[in-house]
């Protein structure tokens, strides 16, 4: 720490200041893997500015937490320098302060009309650190789950579990994540196949609160928005791997596309039904809430994996120790 974080941090409690310590620990471990260290500056940068935030507060552990929060999970942090250092991203139109007019708030409720990255899904979706369930969404006008703060609020998992998360989770699991929103598409082909043909001309694409369809269209319209809503999901899980993102930002692709397929496959099957005299969406929901429970599930149980993996590794590392 410089004179003026020492100075900041002599105001913090141990806990707190052990908080930031270990967070930026965290980003500066994952830099390792996606940047080297052409990213310290930056680092050390975003360091003064929290040292600089707390300076104003208590210095508790729940300033330290909302403030951090802020930032996102470390992981996503450093994957975003990295993106920086290894070329620029794709432009977008910003406004004079560096923000994007495409993201904001509107009435006090948020939005997001930039493309979903994997970066973004792993700020929001899984951020165990960040206590809030409620974030801002993906993408669209709203709020999304913090489905890692769901897990802790179940105490299925801790804050703090993993050093990196899914990090240590062996490639045979980490794998999970991208076969699961594969097989969820073959269930949308096969839906397809058995029963677009059969279809009439007219199907339902749209339900009312009643549970109604209240807009139809063409059989061949109707595959339109589930077939683009799949294709980038699949797009994006695609990259992760095959650019060798680091597994948070593999495992977060993973669950974008599992759940942009899951909606696809219950419109579609929802379009089937009703076709076949369904009166309400019986399909649509349960599909739709399965396939997020699903990606809550996959998430969770790769985060144990993890977990375990690394007291096995930190056992295995003790026991060569005491045996030397």
């Amino acid at each position: 720490m410089n004179p003026q974080e020492r100075e900041a941090a002599g105001g913090l409690t141990p806990e707190s200041a052990e908080l930031v310590e270990t967070y930026f620990a965290r980003v500066h471990g994952a830099l390792l893997v996606a940047a080297a260290d052409e990213c310290e500056e930056t680092v050390d940068d975003l360091r003064a500015h929290v040292y600089e935030q707390l300076a104003g507060t208590a210095g508790t552990a729940a300033d330290v937490t909302r403030i951090l929060a802020e930032l996102g999970p470390p992981e996503a942090l450093a994957a975003q320098c990295a993106d920086v250092v290894s070329g620029p991203a794709p432009s977008t139109p910003e406004s004079r302060d560096g923000r994007s007019p495409l993201a904001g708030t509107l009435l006090g409720m948020p939005y997001e009309l930039r493309v979903p990255t994997a970066e973004r899904v792993a700020m929001r979706w899984w951020d165990p650190m960040n206590p809030n369930i409620l974030v801002p969404r993906v993408f669209g006008l709203g709020w999304d789950l913090n489905l890692g703060a769901v897990a802790v609020k179940l105490c299925l998992i801790k804050p703090d579990d993993e050093d990196t998360p899914f990090e240590s989770v062996p490639d045979r699991w980490l794998a999970v994540s991208a076969v699961l929103p594969v097989l969820m598409t073959l269930a949308l082909v096969t839906l397809v196949a058995l029963f677009q043909s059969a279809l009439p001309a007219q199907v339902a694409v749209h339900w009312g609160i009643s549970g109604a369809p209240d807009r139809f269209d063409s059989k061949e319209s109707a595959l339109i928005l589930p077939v683009i809503m799949t294709l980038i999901g699949l797009a994006i899980l695609g990259s992760a791997w095959l650019r060798r993102r680091p597994p948070l930002l593999r495992v977060a692709a993973g669950a974008l596309a599992m759940l942009l397929c899951s909606i696809s496959t219950a419109a579609y099957a929802q379009a089937v039904a009703t076709a076949y005299g369904a009166s309400d969406i019986g399909v649509l929901l349960p599909v739709m809430a399965a396939g997020l429970v699903l990606t809550f599930v996959m998430l969770v149980t790769l985060a144990r994996i993890g977990r375990a993996a690394e007291m096995r590794r930190d056992l295995d590392g003790t026991s060569k120790k005491g045996s030397v």
